[in-house]
């Protein structure tokens, strides 16, 4: 798996993209990962999963401490693990957070010269989280991609998100959390 900083160093010919932090890379990010790989395989494309090196509440809401579940590091591991072609871990900065949501959407669509976009049922993006799945649907056909929208994953009813992770280890139950961010592959 290749790992870049920024769209400009892509030179695959086409993408599927997979949207999102993934800071857990745990079932439902594995689910949306893999869904990515497998549609890219089908497009005879490149997957990419496009994450960011710092949490996004670190940089909208600095006061507010955000545990991340696993180092940059771990992350790029796992998802390679899961297939992924390349790792765009783009800076997450002010100015990105404050960037319109259809600009943001394409400049990841134009600089990875995506066929296909993946996200989750609830993945928000852009200034003020205006961007949502139903942006990507809608610029799908002007921006010329297939938009890919994966449904929540549940554990025991719950939905698998790593909200539920953090507290879970919180309440001391980390076997559940643990379990729910093994790799499966």
């Amino acid at each position: 798996m290749r790992v870049i900083y920024n769209e400009a160093d892509f030179t695959g010919k086409a993408s599927v993209l997979a949207l999102g932090m993934f800071d857990g890379v745990h079932e439902a990010h594995q689910a949306l990962i893999r869904r990515a790989v497998a549609l890219a395989r089908q497009m005879s494309a490149q997957s990419v999963v496009c994450t960011f090196d710092r949490h996004p509440v670190s940089v909208l809401f600095p006061e507010k401490k955000v545990r991340m579940l696993l180092t940059t590091q771990q992350r790029l591991e796992k998802i390679q693990a899961l297939g992924a072609d390349w790792a765009l871990v783009k800076p997450f900065t002010r100015e990105l957070a404050d960037m319109p949501a259809e600009d943001f959407l394409r400049s990841f669509v134009e600089g990875m010269r995506a066929k296909a976009v993946v996200a989750g049922f609830n993945y928000t993006f852009g200034k003020d989280a205006a961007g949502n799945v139903d942006m990507i649907r809608s610029l799908a056909g002007e921006m010329g991609y297939v938009p890919e929208i994966v449904e929540p994953v549940l554990d025991h009813g719950e939905r698998v998100s790593s909200t539920l992770i953090r507290t879970l280890l919180e309440n001391g139950q980390e076997e559940r959390a643990q379990r729910l961010m093994n790799l499966d592959v």
